[in-house]
């Protein structure tokens, strides 16, 4: 199964498109995340046409409006928290805009939770179309003992090779292998093997970290 989890604006295709493009079945789950309160009836238009959309597809998909809090700024994050911690199966977090007293709030949220997000999209407004992206793990902090490594990393601003790692830095190959493990558990490089070799290069939260 899947939970889907955006915010619902006034513009329900910003909502749908992503289901549509990624797909529904009867044990997915629909999240609606509105601000508490918002009787507007252009909101409730909205969330009508997602009900109605998912009804025309057939499948019987849940669909749960979340009211959250926006007059207090961590109150609302704690709350989107709350709300992607509870998804169940594979999460997609639609970054639809939405009322941005909540947008900004599940931001952080999703920051602060990355590993629960499986999908992160985006809906751009210039071409309308759907991006996937990653979102930083900024939760883990890079040891002091592998920092100059990750600096270096960033330095250069292109991938490299554990060897070259080595002996641009002046750094053994087993202790360069030991930095790499450790950047990469805290999702500050993505490595790969090409052959025999291990090529290396930072991550956005790599890059944020420095």
């Amino acid at each position: 199964m899947r939970t889907y989890v955006s915010t619902i604006g006034h513009y329900s295709p910003r909502v749908m498109r992503p289901i549509l493009d990624n797909g529904l079945d009867a044990d997915d789950v629909i999240v609606l995340l509105r601000p508490r309160g918002d009787t507007s009836d252009r909101a409730k238009s909205a969330i009508q046409d997602v009900n109605q959309t998912v009804n025309e597809l057939g499948p019987g998909a849940d669909i749960v409006v979340e009211e959250v809090s926006y007059e207090a700024f961590e109150a609302a994050v704690l709350e989107c928290v709350d709300v992607l911690e509870a998804a169940e199966g594979t999460v997609v977090l639609n970054f639809d805009g939405g009322p941005r007293e909540i947008f900004l709030p599940l931001t952080v949220a999703a920051i602060a939770r990355p590993n629960v997000v499986d999908l992160a999209l985006q809906f751009r407004d210039i071409d309308e179309k759907i991006e996937e992206i990653g979102l930083p793990n900024l939760m883990g902090r890079p040891s002091d003992a592998t920092l100059d490594t990750l600096q270096y990393l960033v330095s250069i601003d292109e991938s490299t090779t554990l060897p070259g790692i080595s002996e641009e830095t002046g750094k053994s190959r087993s202790t360069v292998g030991r930095h790499l493990d450790a950047l990469e558990s805290d999702g500050a490089v993505e490595t790969w093997m090409e052959g025999k070799t291990r090529h290396v290069a930072p991550t956005l939260a790599g890059r944020l970290h420095t």
